[in-house]
């Protein structure tokens, strides 16, 4: 066999250069991803790179494809087909593992696997996907031909994700009741509560020109109030511990003349139902304080179901994604705004204060939702 090694930024590109050079009757061997670094260890680029190692059989006429066959068609079009083919494997591989009910979908919408699969990629449950394929394609008319029906389910699809979704701008700087709006973040540890408080109040002082005081009731991390301390110290803010219902009463006092006071907390497992009451108690004794529910998309979808459970006591008003740059798919948001009713008003996407932190409307959420990678 005549073997040979192609290298291209995607399979379909590296299969269109075999195809051209080799002819049809090439051979597939191998496939296998290559990072930059194995390729030029100096190269800024961070592109990962495909190699398709392809052969001709000996029997074979090693010709290379003409620009128009015998049939008419041009190499464009082979190449296009073969793109198509492609895509369409890949999205039977994307559903092959599923459930009966998954299976028993598509064969009633088979339009539907293309999008199907794309939702699945981007991290939505297979139950999520189900409901919104279901209910988009109640929408459909179902007499138009199969090209008409694939974007009319898009654009139904892409409604029903949007009604499925809702974010809110919940601080927006309207204080005209001029009494502090008291905001608690709360959440499961490692979630990056402090570093949140941190980005939001910059935002809030610098870009919104609001007088913001930050509370730590975090006594339980060391060095969780000196960490928020610190950022206030860079940003001028006024910043005080608070370990009881008397200290908090106090702190609160003292910062009256607010416009926006950031409380942290402890961070805890959500197996700890404890140590949860005890937050919980101290913050809700007579307080008024939004709460904020705060969870990491790194974690697994179980996890972040097991979380809101768990501080579901606490009813939360809002709930704020952090580390989206850490993810490889954020469609786990759709399941957790689905499932808790409850708008998203924060996303963080960086360790960067105040720059990686995003008030999102439905629009941009969305698009976060089904961006794959």
């Amino acid at each position: 066999m005549n073997k040979k090694i192609y290298r291209a930024r995607n399979i379909q590109q590296a299969i269109s250069n075999i195809k051209q050079e080799l002819g049809s009757d090439a051979m597939i061997l191998s496939t296998r991803k290559i990072s930059p670094k194995s390729i030029d260890p100096y190269s800024k680029k961070k592109k990962i790179m495909f190699e398709v190692e392809a052969s001709v059989p000996e029997y074979a006429d090693v010709q290379p494809v003409k620009k128009k066959s015998s049939s008419g068609f041009k190499q464009n079009d082979i190449t296009a087909s073969i793109k198509d083919d492609i895509a369409d494997i890949k999205d039977m591989i994307s559903i092959a593992g599923f459930g009966n009910g998954m299976h028993n979908m598509v064969c009633n919408h088979f339009e539907s696997v293309g999008i199907l699969a794309s939702l699945l990629r981007a991290g939505v449950s297979e139950t999520q996907a189900s409901y919104i394929i279901q209910k988009a394609s109640s929408f459909m008319d179902k007499n138009c031909d199969q090209d008409s029906k694939i974007k009319s389910l898009k654009q139904h699809v892409m409604h029903q994700c949007l009604n499925q979704i809702n974010t809110i701008d919940f601080f927006n700087g309207d204080n005209s009741s001029k009494v502090p709006h008291v905001a608690a973040f709360v959440g499961p540890t490692g979630v990056g509560k402090t570093t949140t408080i941190a980005k939001l109040s910059a935002l809030l002082h610098f870009q919104k020109k609001m007088k913001v005081g930050l509370i730590s009731i975090d006594n339980y991390r060391v060095g969780a109030f000196e960490q928020l301390k610190a950022y206030a110290s860079i940003m001028g803010l006024f910043c005080v511990p608070a370990f009881n219902s008397q200290d908090l009463s106090c702190a609160l006092d003292s910062m009256r003349s607010m416009d926006m006071v950031l409380i942290d907390t402890a961070g805890h497992s959500h197996f700890d139902k404890p140590k949860i009451d005890e937050i919980l108690q101290l913050i809700k004794n007579g307080f008024a304080i939004s709460i904020h529910l705060v969870l990491s998309v790194t974690s697994e979808s179980n996890i972040m179901r097991e979380a809101v459970s768990a501080f579901s006591v606490f009813n939360p008003d809002t709930i704020v994604f952090t580390k989206i740059d850490e993810a490889k798919r954020c469609g786990k948001i759709m399941d957790q705004v689905c499932d808790t009713k409850l708008p998203v008003s924060l996303i963080t996407n960086g360790q960067r204060v105040p720059e990686d932190l995003i008030i999102p409307d439905r629009g941009r959420l969305l698009k976060i939702i089904l961006r794959r990678g």
